[in-house]
């Protein structure tokens, strides 16, 4: 029989270095009545801990500050005033990174501006001239993870398939992006890397 540390519930919630395999232990231990809400309680923990809810808000901008477009991609519940204030963030943000576009010549800007635990990160695609307009757009994604990695390569894929709706000859560049099957592609690329 595997056996390990026991823990009380506080110590449980508030121990940050709590590792699956402590967790583990503690639900295989065998379970009496004195301790049985103790281990329902360690599982429905161990099920939010799997679960946990995030907060991704997405939009595109084109170069006139005009969103063409926007989803909420986190697996958080929709509240309605949280999308405004979502879309508020962003926009706030805007200033920020053009300010940083000219300083650097990275698109993926990172983390560029926080509010409250929500972080604001930035992808920019290059400048450059179609139809004799000059399009520089900007990929914007306000979350609450501290995954780098999948959110660049989440900026990276969507710029690809942004590319692909601007090599469309019925699509206006600056115009809304209503494409149904670019919605979907979106979103699956948020399930995948955020």
């Amino acid at each position: 029989m595997i056996t390990g540390p026991t823990f009380t519930t506080a110590e449980f919630l508030l121990r940050p270095s709590f590792t699956a395999l402590c967790l583990l232990c503690e639900l295989l231990r065998p379970v009496s009545s004195a301790n049985s809400s103790r281990s329902l309680l360690v599982i429905e923990l161990n099920l939010g801990i799997r679960k946990m809810a995030s907060t991704a808000c997405f939009m595109i901008v084109s170069r006139n500050d005009i969103p063409i477009y926007e989803a909420e991609v986190g697996t958080a519940p929709k509240k309605e005033d949280a999308a405004h204030q979502h879309q508020f963030i962003l926009h706030a943000a805007l200033d920020i990174v053009q300010d940083l576009a000219w300083t650097t010549s990275a698109m993926f800007l990172k983390s560029i501006d926080r509010f409250n635990d929500l972080v604001v990160s930035v992808y920019v695609t290059a400048g450059h001239i179609l139809n004799m307009l000059y399009i520089h757009t900007r990929l914007m994604l306000l979350h609450d993870s501290r995954n780098d990695d999948g959110i660049k390569s989440f900026f990276q894929e969507v710029h690809e398939l942004y590319i692909k709706i601007l090599l469309n000859p019925l699509y206006l560049p600056g115009s809304r992006i209503t494409s149904s099957h670019f919605d979907t592609k979106v979103r699956a690329l948020a399930r995948k890397y955020l």
